[in-house]
């Protein structure tokens, strides 16, 4: 037959396209898109003109993709090939995994960039990379690395570069951003599941103003990885604040907990510094706070009640000027030239030194001070040799000011009291470093402090041996420089210094400078840890110090407390608390081997059987020790925000901060492209 389309019908007395009839769309099928008539929607009986009339018809568009549609479903049903939707989709599936592949480099050059803390953007990075060539222009580091990684073998990328269209590059600040925020939200979401999977957490906060004279809220959370066996502290995002008042602060961080997600029910603990707006009893930040969430109890901070301590105990005469002293040296070498010749110094008279200059005397932290004492002292001579070779120069600023400082340091109470600060500051200088550690708790920090505290007391009760040996070390480098050790003249009864009747050097500095400072030392680290030790007070009956396998009474008194305290927490009445408590110290007595945490506790703690214990001691454990890893932040934030980008936004600036301090954080770059498609691209990178 020559039109296989063709069919008669009886009851119409008609003909029909039955491929027409079956697959033509409604409306819009014929010549210009007219409605269709004969043949598709109604009878053909207009015989005389058939011939002319079917021949027509089969030329029609409409009429081959009918015919087109037919072959394909009459295909499918003999089972012979796919169909034409499978076709397409598989088409588009095709199309969409390349889509994936072109934007996954650029997405991975943004992750470089961010985790490095390296800067995107550069003097021009608009337009098209048409070429891998260097370019005169400074295009920033993330066009440069997306040239780079083109031009040593990445063919896709190289094609995308050169061959899409200009509105589908996904290179431009715009799209930077977007990955930007949409890595940032990722990482945001990894942490505080985690937060909240663990169910109690603590908020550590501090600020600073970045370069750009923005006051930024440092926020980071304490909680303990129950997997992991560890305490975790985590840097969650900088937030801007304008009213530094204790119940505006309050607020920014009561609305930032919760637009990040956080489960402030969980919220056990506050850790800040010592500034009134933040401690403060009446109208501080940590008092606001305890009104909306009675269990979040403040700590402040160990690393600042240390520095606070240490800083009060230096206000003695004799150790405040030592102090200033080397601080006006330090300032004073710290020219090309003078440092030059401090250099030389250190060359010919100590050739061995691990170190060739000064270090500044940090005003904040107290453990680069510890640094910058123990490197004078060890370069007091060379530092001696360059004042005197400096106070003859013909410039007169410059040996005017060397002459006054050599005076100073060539003073035997200087000497003496250099030597004196040195040896207690290398006590001090362990329990520094313990409290900048991330996994140490409440508990473990107080340990080390009363430890520090037993030796300086120790020292104090040796006093006179301890001197003996310390005045001899003096003499020695007195000798060496040419100085005289002397009890100082007095006039008449003094009021500000010392008032020793003494002809002997070694008991009047004794009395004047090293006790004092001993004593001043010991009453300021028990008064600044004060506080923290009554925190600690009733927790102290989870972690006994002796093998006891009961515990006493003052022990069963805090585990009452903890229990009607907690009580939201264990979930169970203080009798079964106590039941605990017994079966928890039988379990300690039976240890070889003691837990010295609250961590190594928890973590050898059953939950099963000691669920009230394991609560308690993960609240133990959680409870804030130091700010330090907000102000870790800042070091970020630093490098992030400098003085060629101080104009980055806040969500741009986290983003890159959360890149650059969770560098363990591992981001698929698949569910970037996943979050990304929430919106509608030009190019699909999703199949539905």
């Amino acid at each position: 037959m020559r039109w296989q389309w063709l069919a008669y019908s009886p009851s119409l007395d008609g003909a029909f396209c039955k491929v027409c009839f079956l697959f033509a769309p409604e409306v819009g099928g014929g010549r210009g898109h007219q409605r269709l008539g004969r043949l598709v929607l109604t009878k053909y009986d207009k015989w005389k003109d058939a011939v002319e009339d079917f021949s027509a018809h089969e030329a029609t568009d409409y009429h081959k993709s009918c015919a087109a549609a037919a072959d394909g479903f009459l295909s499918v049903v003999d089972n012979k090939q796919e169909c034409v939707t499978s076709q397409l989709d598989l088409a588009r599936k095709a199309q969409v995994g390349e889509n994936r592949r072109k934007i996954r480099p650029i997405i991975e050059t943004v992750l470089f960039c961010g985790r490095q803390g390296l800067a995107l953007r550069g003097h021009r990075d608009s337009g098209r990379i048409d070429t891998f060539d260097m370019v005169s222009q400074n295009e920033g580091n993330f066009r440069a690395l997306l040239r780079y990684r083109a031009d040593a073998g990445d063919t896709g990328l190289a094609d995308h570069l050169l061959n899409s269209s200009s509105n589908a590059v996904y290179i431009s600040p715009t799209i930077q951003n977007e990955i930007i925020a949409t890595c940032n939200n990722l990482v945001l979401g990894d942490i505080v599941s985690q937060v909240n999977a663990a169910q109690c957490f603590s908020l550590l906060a501090d600020e600073t103003t970045d370069i750009s004279g923005t006051e930024q809220l440092s926020l980071c959370v304490r909680f303990v990885d129950a997997a992991a066996g560890q305490v975790k502290e985590d840097f969650l995002q900088f937030v801007p604040i304008f009213d530094v008042t204790g119940k505006g602060l309050a607020t920014v961080i009561e609305n930032s907990m919760t637009k990040f997600g956080l489960n402030v029910q969980y919220l056990r603990g506050q850790g800040y510094d010592g500034a009134a707006a933040m401690s403060g009893h009446v109208k501080g930040v940590q008092t606001y706070i305890r009104q909306l969430h009675p269990l979040a109890f403040y700590v402040h901070c160990s690393s600042h009640s240390l520095n606070l301590a240490i800083s009060d105990a230096c206000n003695i005469t004799a150790v405040r000027n030592c102090m200033g002293t080397i601080g006006a040296v330090h300032k004073f070498l710290n020219t090309p030239k003078r440092n030059h010749v401090l250099q030389q110094s250190v060359e010919s008279l100590l050739p061995s030194a691990s170190r060739n200059r000064l270090k500044q005397m940090c005003p904040t932290r107290w453990v680069e001070r510890h640094d910058s004492i123990h490197v004078f002292k060890e370069l007091l001579k060379p530092v001696d040799d360059c004042l005197r070779a400096i106070s003859v120069w013909p410039d007169k600023e410059s040996s005017a000011g060397a002459n006054q400082l050599l005076c100073s340091v060539r003073q035997p109470e200087f000497v003496i009291t250099l030597h004196v600060v040195a040896r207690i500051f290398a006590f001090s200088l362990p329990l520094c470093n313990v409290l900048q550690k991330e996994n140490i708790d409440l508990q473990s920090a107080l340990h080390t402090a009363a430890e520090v505290e037993l030796l300086v007391k120790r020292m104090r009760d040796q006093a006179d041996t301890e001197f003996h040996d310390l005045f001899k070390s003096a003499s020695d480098v007195c000798t060496d420089m040419d100085v005289n050790i002397i009890v100082p003249r007095l006039a008449r009864r003094q009021t500000n210094r010392c008032n020793i009747e003494t002809d002997d050097p070694e008991v009047y500095f004794r009395a004047a400078i090293f006790v004092p400072f001993l004593d001043n030392f010991i009453m300021q680290l028990n008064e600044r840890f004060l506080a923290h030790k009554q925190l600690l007070g009733s927790f102290a009956c989870l972690l006994p110090k002796t093998g006891t396998d009961s515990p006493n009474r003052d022990q069963t008194q805090g585990m009452q407390y903890l229990s009607e305290l907690y009580n939201s927490d264990i979930n169970c009445s203080t009798d079964v608390a106590l039941c605990e408590l017994e079966m928890w110290y039988s379990h300690l007595a039976a240890l070889d081997k003691r837990p010295l945490s609250a961590i190594d506790a928890f973590c050898i703690c059953d939950g099963e059987r000691l669920p009230a214990i394991k609560r308690l001691l993960q609240i133990m454990a959680t409870l804030p020790v130091t700010t330090c890893t907000s102000e870790r932040s800042f070091s970020t934030l630093r490098r992030l925000k400098t003085y060629l980008r101080n104009t980055t936004n806040e969500e741009r600036l986290n983003g890159l901060a959360l890149l650059n301090v969770h560098r363990d954080c591992k981001i698929d770059p698949e569910r970037v492209i996943d979050e990304l498609c929430a919106k509608p691209r030009r190019l699909p990178f999703l199949l539905s």
